[in-house]
């Protein structure tokens, strides 16, 4: 594999805090989203997301390069499952979802010339974008974005809702606080899948074959919106949403919005190479 380019940029400007990172070596590329949470798990000094795509990053160090798809997604859940064990909290993960440390990954293998997808990670390959939204994502996008509505229907402006994010917040986070119950569990309409110790179900894998010809893939976070063949592009059409529509509800929806002082409303990592 050759690297063309990459990058990693925390929201907040500080690496420390990134909850994404870039994987990148002779067998294996990836890029690693660990999930936000409002809580943090206790004795733990790190977030969940950070945590997270640490044990990932570290897992695919070692990572067999002819590990097959089921291996690889093996032991990238089992070092999480692993560490709630070594921490002495299983049974406390176990029992509560919303407190596990989780990532989507999007994961190329040379030997196996294929790039599998979890989560809303995504894939450009050949002009093709690849990823999965969620569904309950969508749900909480659209009510977050009836939220900001309704907010300026009464009288608030969209300045008013930049300055305190709490306005919309404070309505859409107790019903986002019940979507982890549906994490991992695939029998509702608004499950979702995730690398938290507890993943089974390798049918949420998108998997994309590469063919046998050399090919140029960019794998990225959601933080681009819109994933593009470069980075200057993709972080050109970056700024132009932030500034055209900051509370991201109007041309492109999200669960938030961009908060002052940060860079960005998410982390973000954009990897380009070929394989």
């Amino acid at each position: 594999m050759r690297l063309i380019e990459s990058s990693s940029i925390a929201k907040r400007g500080d690496l420390a805090l990134n909850e994404d990172s870039i994987f990148y070596s002779e067998a294996w590329a990836a890029v690693i989203d660990g999930c936000s949470s409002a809580q943090r798990l206790p004795t733990v000094e790190h977030s969940s997301g950070v945590v997270a795509r640490t044990l990932i990053g570290q897992t695919l160090q070692s990572l067999d390069p002819l590990a097959t798809k089921e291996q690889a997604f093996g032991a990238l859940n089992g070092a999480i499952a692993r560490w709630y064990e070594e921490q002495g909290l299983y049974e406390f993960c176990s029992e509560n979802p919303a407190m596990r440390a989780s990532a989507y990954i999007a994961l190329a293998s040379r030997r196996w010339r294929e790039v599998w997808i979890l989560g809303d990670c995504q894939a450009l390959i050949d002009g093709r974008i690849h990823t999965h939204h969620k569904a309950v994502d969508t749900l909480m996008e659209n009510l977050r974005a009836f939220f900001i509505e309704h907010l300026l229907a009464t009288g608030y402006s969209e300045d008013d809702l930049i300055a305190d994010p709490l306005l919309v917040d404070r309505q859409l986070r107790p019903i986002m606080a019940l979507q982890p119950t549906l994490q991992n569990r695939g029998s509702s309409s608004y499950a979702y899948a995730v690398l938290d110790g507890f993943f089974t179900d390798l049918d949420a894998i998108i998997t994309v074959k590469l063919g046998a010809e050399a090919t140029e893939v960019v794998l990225a976070t959601d933080g681009y919106p819109y994933l593009e063949p470069t980075l200057a592009k993709s972080e050109e059409r970056l700024a132009h949403l932030l500034a055209d529509d900051p509370l991201l509800y109007r041309s492109w929806r999200s669960t938030k919005g961009l908060v002052a002082p940060s860079l960005s409303f998410d982390d973000r990592s954009y990897l380009r190479f070929i394989v």
